[in-house]
């Protein structure tokens, strides 16, 4: 049956492509076949005894597709077969639909509906025109926004218009459904719900946003075996509500040099079972700033950030909201530190920020705040980045940083460590990249072992691309 279905969408696609469009649509095709190799050494995953190395090739194969009806509506389809699927996994995966929206353009404004793409989900910096995509963009080094909230696509309507130098954007988002019991005849449905309201004010060479964020979690599912409830309990439904607040600020000066700054800032409660017998308040916050300067064939960028962790470091390993507010989810400066490339003893945490914290009982959060990009919290870096391009086919990226946590439990040493990455770009044919970058962290004391008490080994990650574009 899957694979009648499978051949069915094929043979739909490949029609549909060669159908001739009238006069007033047009389909428009593009993607990519990625292919990458990954190798690291360690992995944070023991002592000299007893390292632990990975490696192995995995590919991705990603389809969008616009439909436009008119000038004015379109429907846009973004189609992943496999989503990401690594050789030798007998696993089958099959074709995934990214995000898949409508959308009507008038001269009052953009309306979009469905399952919203991840650019709807960058704020500040990025709706300002400034979105620093690493070193040189090569998505190895993805910075795109300091404070992106979504690494995926979610349900939702939005609405945004630009008058002369005046900017709105406003938007809603269904992030999770569920019941306010396990039992799904006698629970009532509950939802995870987020809105955004930002407005931007462009001037010759910059411009300023101010972003109202509101998150309200009723449908997160908190721990049956948490021991406040005798192991067992009904999901009576969380009652978490946060405001946040999100300026931003960019301008460059004309003479190659641009600075560039994002702040988030939020305050809330919960009223969930997990917080009895009284409301637990909660609050975190959130600065990035960094000063670029182009000098032509190349750019080097100074940046720092600081994302606070919870007040609360207990330690309790059932403590949900220590990520309320962190780095983006897709801000992944460097390859170790925030990439996927580093594990974690074993367990399920990636990059060294991530491992950092749960070694040291500051663990980043669950629930909806993942969702929403806050899994990298309680920790500060500076970073020195940049790329040059030798010629139009070959460019150098590089990035050397400084890492450590903020809060840590008594006893547990902060540093995180520092952070070298190299990596080279070569542009084989018109539609064909290679790419190649290694990282090496040295690491800190605050990844030593929270059970043994070892020292933790340096990391090493070297990861290669191949992608072929159409």
């Amino acid at each position: 049956m899957k694979k009648a279905l499978a051949m069915g969408l094929g043979a739909l696609l490949v029609a549909g492509s060669a159908m001739p469009a009238s006069a007033a649509s047009q389909i428009d095709f593009s993607g990519y076949y990625n292919l990458w190799f990954t190798n690291v050494w360690n992995q944070n995953g023991g002592t000299k005894d007893t390292q632990t190395s990975w490696s192995g090739f995995t590919n991705r194969l990603n389809l969008d597709f616009a439909f436009h009806a008119t000038d004015e509506v379109s429907v846009f389809w973004r189609l992943r077969a496999p989503q990401a699927n690594k050789w030798g996994d007998g696993s089958t995966y099959g074709a995934t639909t990214y995000h898949a929206y409508g959308q009507i353009k008038q001269d009052w404004g953009t309306i979009l509906i469905g399952k919203l793409a991840d650019p709807n989900f960058y704020t500040g910096l990025s709706n300002l025109g400034w979105r620093p995509d690493g070193p040189d963009g090569s998505g190895w080094f993805t910075a795109v926004n300091p404070f992106d909230i979504a690494d995926s696509a979610f349900d939702g309507i939005r609405y945004a218009n630009r008058w002369d130098n005046i900017q709105l954007v406003a938007q809603f988002n269904r992030i999770a459904t569920g019941q306010t019991s396990f039992n799904s005849q006698d629970g009532d449905e509950a939802f995870t719900d987020f809105y955004l309201l930002e407005g931007g004010y462009f001037w010759d060479g910059g411009g300023a946003t101010l972003g109202l964020h509101y998150l309200t979690d009723h449908a997160t599912d908190y721990p049956l075996d948490h021991p406040k409830y005798g192991g067992s309990r009904l999901n009576d439904g969380a009652a978490v509500k946060i405001y946040y607040i999100n300026p931003a600020v960019s301008h460059s000066f004309g003479n190659g040099f641009g600075i560039h700054f994002e702040g988030k800032y939020g305050i809330g409660v919960d009223d969930s079972l997990d917080s009895l017998p009284m409301s637990k308040k909660l609050s975190g916050y959130a600065a990035y700033l960094d000063v670029d300067y182009n000098y032509g064939p190349g750019n080097v960028n100074l940046a720092g950030w600081y994302a606070s962790g919870e007040d609360d470091n207990s330690g309790d390993p059932y403590a949900e909201h220590k990520g309320m507010v962190g780095m983006g989810a897709e801000f992944k400066p460097l390859l170790v530190a925030y990439g996927d490339n580093a594990g974690h003893r074993g367990r399920t945490t990636f990059g060294a920020v991530a491992a950092a914290n749960e070694e040291s009982g500051t663990g980043t959060g669950k629930g909806a705040f993942n969702a929403l990009g806050s899994d990298d919290s309680n920790h500060w870096a500076v970073a020195l980045s940049g790329n040059h391009a030798f010629t139009d086919d070959i460019s150098l990226s590089y990035a050397i940083a400084k890492l450590s946590l903020n809060k840590v439990q008594q006893g547990r040493d902060k540093d995180i460590g520092f952070e070298v990455d190299l990596g080279l770009q070569l542009q084989l044919l018109d539609n064909v990249k290679l790419g190649t970058a290694i990282g090496y962290l040295a690491a800190g004391d605050a990844l030593k072992d929270s059970g043994s008490g070892e020292a933790p080994e340096d990391i090493y990650a070297w990861l290669s691309t191949l992608t072929f574009s159409f």
